[in-house]
């Protein structure tokens, strides 16, 4: 039976314990003591149904949505992702983002003195600031997801350089048609029903919480207490057409301002120097290898147009022995080796040969060649493999597109584009296996005798 117990509880324990049921339970009569012999049956009972009660257990925090709606999850921090009704009710979207708010701008400037810096680098025209002015303000840029998800890094580096800073006092509107700009400092509210257009043409409007009221005497004003803060951004790289309503990418600050401006017609400059130069870039590769160096421009540019680059890691093989090339490559920096297979009678332990197929070392392609033309074309497999001997950058037009081509130009390269690598015999071949394993064998040698 039950025994009535003296319990010592710790002193900072005190306030796990349910002292209501611990009086209960202290009450409880019939129990077994100095006075009773035993304890009975109900006294028992109620003892062990009360005695658990006592304990104050800690309830188990789950996983949830905030109701009040916090910096780190912010739509304009959310980039692309945000502002389609989907995304809004799903709870997925949300909780990726709360993990760690922190990490979607890891550098951008949060102390005063860093902001201020900033600010005074901006102060200066683009042609005064220095190259480590220009790389503190890239550095910045290159952080801001809306700015990263929507321009390559050629495009951000060079818009770094001629991006400008505004400052507006307090209770002005904005009117941000014609550019796209960063809160460096400050707070401003949406004032139309979109505060932000993308590159695709995608707009992004306030939160739904936020727009349920609106303005009857002017449809596209939103009542909106939804505030974008530092970091946040609004307005457009690609100004909006005329026919547009005026205002439609506007809002108010709430405190005096300080952006980071990136005029429309500055990205549009930039990206159309940065389009002639990887055009030159395109044309100067393939005119660089040999076969190409006398074509028609015209011609050229038709290659340019389906031109990609790409890079490749050391090692990467760009072709197999046996098999049809996938694309035809163009070399704009490193260098490949070529092997062929061929079979060779290798020594075993106990003296005994036995026959293996072995890759022999034929030669090298380097900046300005190119390869894969005939095995494209031809669609006949290649008669060697090409590994990338160096870090590799190539221009690359897919077998797709080159089959694609107008015929005149598939004919023209049939005529003028010459095998690589065909004039070697596979006398030659046996002879560099036989040189390369008297070589190592004269070096095992060597190492050895020391």
């Amino acid at each position: 039976m039950t025994k009535a117990v003296d319990m010592i509880i710790p002193e900072n324990d005190f306030q796990k314990l349910n002292y209501e049921q611990l009086d209960a339970l202290l009450l409880t009569g019939h129990l077994q003591s100095k006075e009773n012999v035993c304890s009975t049956e109900e006294a028992h009972q109620k003892f062990m149904n009360i005695y658990p009660k006592i304990f104050i257990k800690k309830k188990p925090i789950l996983p949830g949505i905030p109701e009040k709606r916090t910096t780190g999850v912010h739509s304009c921090n959310f980039c692309t992702d945000a502002v389609t009704a989907e995304s809004f009710h799903n709870i997925h979207f949300y909780l990726n983002k709360m993990k760690s708010p922190d990490r979607l701008q890891p550098s951008f400037p949060k102390s005063r003195e860093s902001v201020h810096n900033l600010i005074k680098i901006l102060k200066k025209i683009p042609i005064l600031r220095t190259e480590e002015e220009h790389e503190t303000v890239y550095k910045i840029m290159k952080v801001i997801p809306d700015i990263n998800e929507q321009l390559s890094e050629e495009q951000i580096k060079e818009i770094s350089k001629v991006v400008l800073r505004e400052y507006w006092v307090k209770e002005s509107t904005v009117d941000a048609n014609q550019g796209f700009y960063i809160i460096l400092r400050g707070s401003v509210k949406p004032q139309s029903k979109y505060y932000k257009r993308l590159i695709g043409g995608q707009f992004i409007s306030v939160p739904p919480q936020a727009t349920s009221a609106t303005n009857e005497s002017n449809p596209t004003q939103v009542a909106s207490s939804d505030v974008l803060g530092v970091g946040c951004c609004f307005g457009t790289l690609i100004p909006l057409p005329s026919k547009m309503k005026h205002g439609v990418l506007s809002v108010l600050t709430e405190e005096n301002c300080d952006f980071i401006k990136i005029p429309s017609i500055n990205y549009l400059r930039v990206k159309e120097e940065i389009a002639k130069h990887e055009l030159q870039a395109k044309e100067e590769v393939i005119r660089g290898c040999p076969y190409y160096q006398n074509w028609p421009l015209i011609f050229i540019f038709k290659l340019t147009a389906q031109l990609k680059w790409r890079k490749f890691p050391t090692d990467y093989v760009f072709m197999e022995e046996g098999v049809i090339s996938k694309y035809v490559g163009f070399i704009k920096s490193g260098h490949c080796n070529a092997y062929r297979i061929i079979p060779a009678l290798v020594k075993r332990p106990l003296e005994k040969m036995v026959k293996q197929m072995r890759q022999v070392f034929i030669g090298q392609l380097h900046r300005h060649q190119s390869f894969g033309e005939m095995s494209v074309l031809l669609q006949t497999p290649s008669t060697y493999t090409l590994k990338a001997a160096t870090p590799i950058e190539l221009g690359v037009i897919n077998a797709t597109d080159v089959l694609a081509l107008d015929p005149v130009i598939q004919l023209l390269l049939l005529q003028i584009i010459q095998p690589s690598f065909e004039n070697i015999t596979f006398e030659d071949l046996k002879f560099k296996y036989i040189n390369n394993k008297k070589q190592m064998e004269w070096r095992h040698k060597k190492v050895a005798k020391k």
